[in-house]
This record gives C-alpha cells, sequence and structure tokens, in this order.
C-alpha cells in the first residue's frame, strides 16, 4: 500500500482540497483507498462523510486496531473527530502505532492519503513516519526561502529519526496559485530558482469550482459550471502526474 501524506505546518495551502481530490482520482483510476483525515477541523469528514468507516481516524493511533475492508465506491474514510487533539498530548508511542495499524491494513488497501493538521504535532509526525510519500502544497504568497527550507528540514528529521530512509519527498506543490498576480508569478519564479529539485511539475490554479466542490461533496470535474470543468482539467493533470510518480 503506498502511503501519500499531504503536509504542510500551514492552514489555508489547499491541503484538504488536494487530499480529497487525490482519493477521489486514485478511486476512480481503480485504487482501493483509505483516507485519514488527522485534522480536528474534520473539513475532509465533512467532505467525505458518506465514506467513513468503522475506524475513526484517532482509533488508528491505539493498539491494534482494525480497519474494515469495503467502502463505497474503492473508499473508506478514517473520518476526524474532537478525540484527535488528545492524540496529540498522549504518548508517543502512538507514533509508531498509526504505522503498525495501517500496515495490518495495506493487503486491503492500494493506497492510503493521509491530510495532516496545520501544525507540527504528535499527529503529523506519525503521518511523515507511516509515509511512503510526502507531498507539500505551498501558497504563493506566503512563500519563502526560510518556510521551504523548514518543511524539507522537517520531512528529513522525522525520516532520519524514525529510520525512514526510503520515503520519497514528492515535491512542493504551488497551490491556489493565482495566475493574475504579478506578486505570486513572480514567487513561483523564485520558487523555481532556489529550490527547483524540490517543486513538483504543475500547479493548481485558485479557481471557484473547488468551493462548490466541497459544498456539492463531488470532484470537481463531476460537477457542470466552465469554472469547474476547468479546474477539473487542470487538476487531474496534477494528479495523474502524483499517481504515476508513486507508481
Amino acid at each position: 500500500m503506498k502511503t501519500i501524506v499531504i503536509n504542510n505546518q500551514k492552514g489555508g495551502v489547499g491541503k484538504t482540497t488536494l487530499a480529497v481530490h487525490l482519493a477521489w482520482y486514485l478511486a476512480e483510476v481503480g485504487r482501493r483507498v483509505l483516507i485519514l483525515d488527522l485534522d480536528a477541523q474534520a473539513n475532509a469528514t465533512d467532505t467525505l462523510t458518506r465514506h467513513a468507516g468503522n475506524a475513526t481516524a484517532a482509533e488508528l493511533f491505539k493498539p491494534s486496531a482494525r480497519i474494515a475492508p469495503g467502502g463505497i465506491d474503492g473508499l473508506i474514510l478514517a473520518p476526524a473527530d474532537t478525540s484527535l487533539t488528545d492524540v496529540d498530548r498522549g504518548d508517543a508511542a502512538a507514533i509508531l502505532k498509526l504505522r503498525e495499524n495501517l500496515a495490518a491494513a495495506s493487503g486491503n488497501f492500494d493506497a492510503c492519503v493521509i491530510d495532516t493538521p496545520p501544525s507540527l504535532g504528535l499527529r503529523s509526525v506519525a503521518a511523515l513516519v507511516a509515509a511512503s510519500h510526502v507531498l507539500s502544497p505551498i501558497y504563493l504568497e506566503d512563500y519563502s526561502v526560510k518556510g521551504v527550507k523548514g518543511l524539507l528540514q522537517t520531512f528529513l528529521g522525522v525520516q532520519k529519526r524514525y529510520g525512514r530512509s526510503d520515503a520519497t519527498f514528492l515535491g512542493l506543490l504551488p497551490s491556489l496559485f493565482n495566475t493574475k498576480s504579478p506578486r505570486q508569478r513572480a514567487h513561483l519564479e523564485q520558487l523555481l530558482r532556489d529550490a527547483g529539485k524540490y517543486v513538483f511539475p504543475g500547479h493548481i490554479v485558485a479557481r471557484d469550482g473547488y468551493a462548490e466542490a466541497v459544498t456539492e461533496r463531488a470532484p470537481v470535474w463531476s460537477l457542470k459550471r466552465r469554472s469547474a470543468q476547468e479546474a477539473g482539467r487542470e487538476i487531474r493533470a496534477v494528479l495523474a502526474n502524483i499517481v504515476e510518480r508513486v507508481g
């Protein structure tokens, strides 16, 4: 099972939009998909509520938690709830418990997508330890070289601490990109100059269709509005590239 973690310690960078669309896309192309919502704000849970399975995300930090296979349209959600905030205050042993529980479930799923909270607590560290692949959406208005270095150092530090040299950093993915903003275009150019080898090819353009997709609880490419169809074509190209790189 490939475990793809969507991670950035900043909020509002489009992590949940990317995570739920990646899960939808993987299921659409025939993968058996598990998605974990580790963010107590539970936005992914609200969007994917009809896919909720037998185990909550918080339960997967406990010994011998089990995820029943099945799901609707090949997709199962381990939903967020308020008890997730207790995980960060708990025993650090829970970091390895998440990885162990996902390993136990790996025979029933082809891919696991993990949406992480906007902070570097135990939940985020556990997700990075469990990851086979990590992708970091970034918002170009907030971009700085220091921030990018921090993301990379966090990934490398966690991987080294827990002996996960086999995990792959897929890259920094510019998200919510306003193509008409000279400032954002300049930030993108600077990002490519300063950290080009760590930048994922492509970007996700800011479009109204994503808000409609969340409201409708459906992939943006399934909606009829023109803005949604444009967004759908763009994000499907990015998602196809992710899936190809993950294998």
